[in-house]
């Protein structure tokens, strides 16, 4: 019998019913909204160690970059760089690698490291200077290269002096 007068009072009462199912409506919506725009995201400090995205057979080198601060307003977090040693004041300067990823530090995006064959990595740690970095286009095609150091053979001069 309850659920009788349920019925009666929701029949006599059809405007009040109906304000309270639109105000328990709204009140769901409104709700759900709320929590949807309000999801935490993801921020620097919970991004993930780097070494969690080095391929198997390669390795992170960090290098010290004489332009890193030119590259600041031109590269975002990762890219394509050659990478130059040398001095250009003096007009010497020789290409260390070629077609390299270069990313950046989350936790201090001054400083710069190279993604290499683990095998190549030792080219780069012997010169063990500033790089000069130099950006390429990431939709080519090019084959990462390492350079080793170039060794200049020594001329042997001889001076013979004949009686």
């Amino acid at each position: 019998m309850p659920s009788f007068k349920i019925n009666i009072w929701i029949k006599q009462n059809k405007k009040k019913c109906q304000l309270w199912f639109l105000f328990i409506l709204l009140t769901f919506v409104f709700t759900t909204l709320h929590t949807k725009n309000n999801k935490p995201t993801p921020t620097n400090t919970e991004t993930q160690d780097l070494d969690t995205y080095i391929p198997e057979g390669f390795v992170l080198v960090p290098v010290e970059l004489s332009n890193g601060n030119s590259l600041n307003g031109l590269l975002e977090q990762k890219g394509i760089v050659d990478l130059y040693t040398g001095n250009p004041s003096q007009q010497k300067v020789e290409k260390a690698a070629e077609a390299v990823k270069i990313i950046r530090s989350p936790r201090n995006p001054s400083h710069f490291a190279v993604l290499v064959p683990e095998d190549k990595a030792s080219f780069l740690i012997q010169r063990f200077q500033s790089f000069h970095a130099v950006i390429q286009n990431p939709k080519q095609k090019k084959k990462t290269t390492i350079k080793p150091i170039s060794k200049k053979r020594k001329r042997n001069i001889i001076i013979a002096i004949h009686n």
